[in-house]
């Protein structure tokens, strides 16, 4: 599908606009001067207005001028600066120059400077005709925001701002006491229009800071600016450069929260916002790590590691994440869901993460369970320049040595990995341009020793027992997760009223994984076992299996986005522009990578006899000895192997976003406060897994049994870290081939290897695993916010439209290729060159869909008091089905008349959710709220579905007659509870050295009607902090109940405890040292299986270690 051309010409807008703009009085400027000495603030205006001012030090001496702020002529500008002082402009009217004079005894105080006329519409030069049609909306509009305030009233703008971080405060609460109120937005800036003339009173107050208030004057007609500068309300806060220097050098928790609530406080969706620095430093820079201690969120971190996410019990695929409210790719070839890993995406550039339960018109409508939304840092939200840089040093328990040890290859490497971060940001040109750049580089070591336990309930008359344990396989896994990200923001004020933008993102990842397991099966449905239990203390007969299997995975991924925007504004009017193209890989290849085979085969080892003993049905910890047989130590009796060289699989993600907006703000009547846009965004996915075209027999010196005996790996299996032991007759643990001189043998001798690919194999690595999935989705949206005293409403709607197109092989049926001489089995051709005539000699086709949804959505929100909200939310949403059920690959078989095909024309499941939320603030930097919500799912999709063809597809005949096996939406409807409780609060109101204290805890509870995979119906996040002078602890908890694993609910993962810890210390002033040691408690991961009346007995269970950090930080 070609681009769009209204997409075109979207993307041209934002140029066409700016040009547009050029003709803007060029005789005006942007002056931004602070009242103060004359002497001082004249050279100031001279060097904004571009011009040489004459007057001299001992006319001016003494003398206090005006603060001005905005556009204005020259003389205009000087003329307010010196507005009842004793000086005054004179021109020259010969020469034009600007002379600064004293007024003579006689003459008065300077008459009122008459209200500047209306600033005209940006004129309009001869400019290229499409670029004029592209911006025609916005030109159009501007005249309508052109009158800066309503004729005799005046309007008071200025920034609100925390000298002692060095911030600039959004959601500051900016009131004329008796009159209009505002809220601060980004880079702290606030506007208060419609203010009567004369001396008004405004306050500013954010929660955790001291309130603000100044005597302003306003002018009819005119802008007044008053900025506003906070300090913290702890007290002696602003007594000196102590308490300011901590607080800019090391960013507090505290005031990350004080954030965290304003953003809540002013959102009119039911939000959880949080600060990068709230939970100290994560210096793997991964993004799940941090959004694990929100209310609501769940994680799985099965592997050590948190890449996925889920929100209010629903599983990751129906959570959306933007970044800066746009679409990012996230491409993860183990997988074809729409599931987001953040294992591409960093922590270092991000300056915030809001996590929204309910989403208004403006946000896309494919997040049943809610968006993350992260925000990037900006340096406008700064004040002035700031560089920070850190490095640390991260280990992991299993392994604290600064020498080598073996693995994740079969080499020596260390295991102690340092991280960098830098850095620097910047405003220059008179404030006009400002940009943040930021380099990342995190590297992590975990090992982990998961044990699978297989258990069999179908009765022998050898073994009559109702359940005998089949295998037990054990894994050593040894991984490096490296992360290199690198990102660039840029904001430049053109004009006063236009702000250009850009951002750039670039992100690493390299996973280095060696595993090694080793899978001890019973034979017990054979020949019985015995002991004093069959399933935690036996003996087997002589019949015993051992089989091995080294891996290497290697995967790496790479993203990167661009994405620039512009915003103009004026009066009431902003008109915003975005533009994104951003794309996602992953892939996976150990030879390319790490010079290591995927596998070199299972290797099996027979009639062996072992005994094997655990503490508990619920443990892991095996102990399991070898008492007859051969030595399962010796590779020279282990049997031929089969290789797999290489991984093969592959994804590619690739986003093209465009998006138009505009906000205009009426007052006729109501005060409203409309947006109004307009979106596409084309995703372009890719998927293959080539695996199978990777089999090879190893048919060199020595094949057959013992073929690897000489490449004996230097790794010996040690299962220490969860109590489990293997020991062989010999005494020594279990042989493993060394993965990387397999791969060199391959390398230096190929002809030792021989390709064992079948027709099955090169049709699931070249036709089966292959898909190519293009969406475009064109949404329009309208929304309308107001005010009605204690009730604030918004209401609107979305519209959006999808088409898809999935590019499949054009197959042919089971019969024609019958026809054509090749052998047939189950629809599919068997040999290869089957497989090609049956699917490669004729070119893909194109399957099309479609379909359209319109989103209401609704939200209420009501103050009874200043700090009591009563917040009830409505939004209709959808989940897009995943790609693996619209696109793949048909088989056609003629001799049951069955197809089985990926479903093109599948709808999404709809949702329609229903949040309420009562939240109390409280001073200092506190809240507690209590969410109530329910999911009505319906049409959820149902894989293996039959369904006739005249219903799969009622325009073709084609297969008239036979029965389609694909995904389809059932009848089955879900409806979702749940509710949470939140608290947080800074305990600064304590005596003594306890005021530094802060806690937060929440609670969660999910419900469903039907048991929901991986839905935990009790989930526990508590937080304490503490600061006191140069130091600052914290400790962070997670717990999740128990969890059914299956919809059958035969499986479940049993309740589990996390605990985080770190702190930081101020060795001086810029200068601090900082430490985290995640998963203190090293819980084991425990999933229980039980059928019927049998005992539940552990099925997985794993243990990771915990992974201490130490590093050093410095801001300046």
């Amino acid at each position: 599908m070609p681009p769009t051309p209204w997409f075109r010409v979207l993307l041209l807008a934002w140029f066409g606009f700016a040009a547009a703009l050029r003709g803007e009085d060029s005789a005006r400027r942007h002056f931004d001067v602070p009242a103060g000495a004359a002497v001082v603030t004249l050279k100031r205006a001279a060097l904004q207005a571009g011009l040489e001012i004459v007057y001299s030090a001992a006319t001016v001496g003494g003398v206090q001028t005006q603060a001005v702020a905005g556009s204005f002529r020259p003389h205009d500008a000087l003329e307010r600066m010196v507005a009842d002082t004793p000086l005054k402009i004179f021109r020259d009217p010969r020469t034009g120059v600007l002379s600064v004079l004293r007024r003579s005894g006689t003459e008065g105080p300077s008459p009122p400077i008459p209200s500047p006329p209306r600033e005209p519409p940006p004129s309009m030069p001869r400019k290229n005709p499409l670029a004029l049609f592209t911006a025609w909306i916005a030109i159009a509009l501007a005249p309508l925001g052109g009158a800066e305030v309503p004729g005799g009233l005046g309007t008071v703008a200025g920034r609100v701002s925390h000298p002692a971080s060095g911030e600039f405060l959004r959601n500051a609460e900016v009131q004329v006491v008796g009159g209009p109120s505002a809220v601060s937005g980004d880079g702290g800036v606030f506007r208060l229009p419609g203010i009567a003339p004369g001396e008004v009173t405004i306050e500013v107050t954010y929660t955790g800071f001291r309130r603000a208030t100044a005597q302003v004057r306003v002018v009819a007609g005119e802008t007044t600016t008053q900025n506003f500068e906070l300090t913290s309300s702890i007290a002696g806060a602003a007594a000196g450069d102590a308490v300011k220097l901590s607080a800019f050098v090391v960013s507090s928790q505290r005031e990350g929260n004080a954030k965290a609530i304003m953003e809540q406080r002013n959102s009119m969706n039911i939000t959880n916002s949080v600060s990068s620095d709230v939970f100290g430093e994560v210096a793997e820079g991964n993004v799940g790590e941090f959004l694990k201690h929100l209310p609501g969120v769940d994680y799985d971190s099965l592997d050590g590691t948190v890449r996925y996410v889920s929100l209010r019990g629903l599983s990751s695929e129906y959570a959306g994440v933007t970044v800066d409210g746009m679409n990012f790719p996230s491409a993860d070839a183990a997988q074809t869901s729409r599931a987001f890993s953040f294992e591409q995406v960093s922590l270092s550039a991000m300056e915030s993460i809001e996590v929204s339960k309910t989403i208004s018109a403006d946000s896309d409508a494919s997040s049943p369970a809610g968006t993350i939304n992260l925000r990037t840092k900006r340096a406008f939200d700064r004040a002035g320049r700031r560089i920070s840089a850190s490095t640390s040093l991260t280990a992991q328990s299993d392994q604290l040595t600064l020498g080598r040890s073996y693995g994740p290859g079969d080499d020596r490497t260390r295991k102690l990995f340092p991280s960098v971060q830098l850095e620097y940001s910047d405003v220059f040109l008179n404030k006009r341009l400002g940009f943040v750049f930021g380099l990342s580089e995190s590297n992590s070591y975990l090992q982990r020793a998961p044990t699978t336990m297989t258990y069999n309930y179908t009765p022998t008359v050898a073994s009559p027992a109702p359940v005998v344990l089949n295998a037990i396989r054990v894994q050593q896994i040894h991984q490096t997760i490296e992360r290199f990200a690198a990102s660039f923001t840029a904001d430049f004020k053109a004009t006063p009223h236009l702000v250009l933008s850009l951002s750039v993102m670039y992100n690493h990842s390299d996973v280095w994984s060696g595993q090694r397991a080793v899978t001890f099966n019973t034979g017990a449905r054979t020949a019985p076992v015995t002991g004093a239990n069959s399933l935690t203390d036996f003996s087997t007969a002589a019949n015993g299996t051992v089989t091995v299997e080294p891996q290497g995975i290697a995967k790496v991924g790479n993203g990167k986005s661009y994405a620039p925007r512009f915003e103009f504004t004026r009066g009431d009017l902003t008109v915003e522009g975005r533009a994104s193209v951003s794309d996602s890989v992953s892939g996976y290849d150990p030879m390319k990578y790490r010079d290591s085979v995927f596998s070199p085969g299972i290797l099996s080892l027979g009639n062996v006899r072992f005994s094997a003993a655990r503490s508990a049905l619920n443990q892991g910890d095996w102990k399991i000895n070898q008492t007859a047989g051969g030595d399962w130590s010796n590779g020279a009796l282990f049997s031929s192997p089969a290789i797999t060289l290489n991984d093969g699989r592959y994804a590619k993600d690739q986003r093209y976003t465009g998006e138009a907006i505009v906000t205009y703000r009426t007052r006729a009547w109501l005060p409203v406060v409309w947006k109004g846009g307009a979106k596409w965004t084309r995703g372009i996915r890719d998927f293959r897994n080539q695996r199978a075209a990777s089999f090879y027999n190893y048919i060199g010196p020595g094949a057959g049994v013992g073929a690897f005996r000489d490449l004996r790996s230097g790794l010996e299996l040690d299962f220490s870290q969860q109590d489990l032991a293997i020991a062989s007759t010999g005494g020594r643990g279990v042989f493993l081939p060394d993965i990387m001189k397999v791969a060199a043998l391959f390398r230096e001798r190929p002809e030792y290897f021989a390709s064992s690919m079948t027709g099955t194999d090169y049709y699931n690595a070249f036709v089966a695993n292959t898909r190519h999935f293009e969406e475009d989705i064109t949404s329009f949206y309208m929304m309308g916010t107001t005010k009605l005293g204690k009730l604030n409403l918004r209401g609107g709607l979305r519209r959006e439209e999808t088409e898809t197109d999935s590019r499949e092989f054009d197959a042919r049926s089971s019969r024609e290729v019958a026809a054509a001489g090749f052998a047939v089995a189950a629809g599919r051709a068997t040999t290869i060159p089957g497989v090609q005539y049956q699917y490669l000699s004729r070119p893909r086709i194109h399957r099309l869909g479609n379909y359209d949804n319109l989103f209401p959505s609704a939200s209420v929100k009501y103050n009874f008091t200043r700090t009591l909200d009563l917040q009830v939310g409505f939004s209709s949403t959808v989940k897009r089905p995943q790609f693996g059920d619209v696109a793949g690959v048909w088989v056609i078989n003629d001799d049951t008349l069955t197809v089985t095909a990926p479903n093109v024309n599948l709808k999404p499941e709809t949702s329609r959710n229903y949040s309420v939320r009562l939240a109390r603030y409280f001073e200092p930097i506190g809240t507690m709220a209590i969410n109530f919500f329910q999911n009505d799912i319906k049409g959820l999709h149902r894989a293996n579905t039959r369904i006739s063809g005249a219903d799969f597809n009622p325009d073709d005949p084609t297969y008239e007659g036979y029965t389609f096996v694909t995904t389809a939406q059932s009848a089955n409807n879900v409806r979702l509870r749940g509710m949470e409780l939140e608290y947080s609060q800074s305990l600064s109101f304590l005596p003594g050295w306890f005021k530094g204290l802060g806690v937060r805890a929440s609670y969660s509870r999910n419900y469903a009607q039907v048991i929901v995979a991986n839905m935990s119906p009790h989930l526990v996040a508590a937080g304490l902090s503490y600061g006191h002078g140069r130091l600052n602890l914290y400790a962070n908890t997670n717990w999740a109940a128990s969890r059914p694993i299956n919809a059958g609910g035969t499986q479940y993962q049993r309740h589990r405890l996390n605990l985080d810890v770190g702190g930081s210390y101020r060795l001086a002033p810029r200068l601090s040292v900082f430490f985290s040691v995640r998963n203190v408690l090293n819980e084991p991961f425990i999933r229980m299986e039980q059928i019927g009346t049998n005992p539940a007995a552990a099925q997985f269970f794993q243990k990771f270690g915990i992974t201490p950090t130490v590093g050093v930080k410095t801001t300046f």
